[in-house]
């Protein structure tokens, strides 16, 4: 049958020798190539590369890290401040509840609140006071270059600096909450810290890892006009990505320097979002919530609020993500209630 005859085998030419696997080789070497270069790009483009002083150390902080020449035990009130900031009356019912919160668990310091007098009214001034705060007018530092690259809501955030010059005012010792944080317990005990700075890692959402650089809605500070004065100076000229303000300035200048707390001293709703074992286990200590994802008020709202505009948005975000939150936010409304 024909596909039993025989067939002759021609050996190939040794002139022109099989380039199958010279092929194969090309192949691994340019996947290779290719995967370096991947890896060379996002180390080169990558935001947090910019945070840990073990990539970007610069020499713009020379003050020491632990305190000295001097106790670490601030047992005056007076000497002692809970710090927030407004910028707009949009936060005054925020900034409210969050002094609210403050006096619940027993907090003895002072509640100072820098704000810029030409954006905020009286009304919302009235409101702050009337939860326990100390108005203090400051003013404005705007964002280097121009505000070029700052995310467009982070655009005042540099007028916090402000705090670092509150010594003049007596302040030993502090505690900066960002207008959407609510404290759960007691917290005094940052007051006594022996270091110059320290703050609670970030957390983000996907599958970043560890995360080394801080978030900067909740901060424990010795205030140092001194330290200020160094910040104005390098504002402009340090290497940070812009888009995060002066939370990224703040991780280049106490990168190498700052301690890291707790995350029950900021459980941002992400943890929730990323770990809810985790979550559950902070309930049983957490100090402050801070509201990063969904916010229980309005920020666009032209003046302050009116208790049925916040009583829908408490709703709303009670609402969101299916009520994934609704425990948390029922917790702010409780302190909203208690006003």
């Amino acid at each position: 049958m024909w596909f039993f005859r025989d067939w002759s085998y021609d050996p190939l030419s040794q002139a022109n020798p099989p380039t199958r696997h010279v092929h194969k080789r090309y192949f691994a070497l340019g996947g290779l190539t290719l995967l370096f270069g991947v890896v060379a790009i996002w180390r080169i483009l990558s935001p947090n590369a910019l945070y840990t002083a073990l990539d970007n150390y610069q020499r713009i902080n020379p003050h020491p890290v632990a305190l000295e020449g001097e106790s670490t035990s601030i047992t005056s009130s007076s000497n002692r401040a809970v710090v927030s900031t407004l910028y707009s009356d949009s936060y005054a019912i925020g900034v409210a509840v969050l002094g609210y919160s403050i006096r619940s668990t027993n907090v003895s310091a002072r509640l100072i609140l820098p704000y810029l007098e030409e954006r905020v009214s009286a009304n919302a001034l009235c409101i702050v006071r009337a939860a326990g705060w100390e108005p203090h007018s400051v003013a404005f530092i705007p964002p280097p270059h121009h505000g070029e690259g700052v995310h467009p809501r982070f655009g005042d955030q540099f007028t916090k600096l402000n705090i670092w010059t509150f010594d003049q005012l007596g302040i030993k010792s502090l505690v900066y909450l960002d207008a959407d944080t609510l404290v759960l317990r007691n917290f005094e005990e940052l007051f006594e810290l022996g270091f110059s700075f320290a703050a609670v890692p970030n957390v983000y959402g996907g599958r970043r890892g560890f995360i080394i650089s801080f978030n900067a809605g909740v901060l424990a500070i010795k205030p140092s006009t001194e330290v200020f004065q160094d910040m104005r100076r390098n504002i402009a000229t340090a290497r940070y990505p812009p888009t995060e303000a002066e939370q990224a300035f703040l991780n280049v200048h106490y990168g190498a320097k700052g301690v890291r707390l707790p995350y029950v001293y900021n459980m941002n709703l992400a943890i929730k979002k990323r770990s809810s074992t985790l979550w559950g286990e902070l309930m049983d200590e957490g100090k402050i919530v801070h509201y990063t994802l969904h916010k229980p008020f309005s920020r666009t709202v032209e003046g302050v609020s009116t208790r049925e505009e916040e009583e829908r948005r408490i709703t709303e975000a009670e609402m969101r993500e299916d009520g994934y939150f609704a425990e948390e936010f029922g917790w702010w409304r409780g302190a909203y209630n208690g006003l």
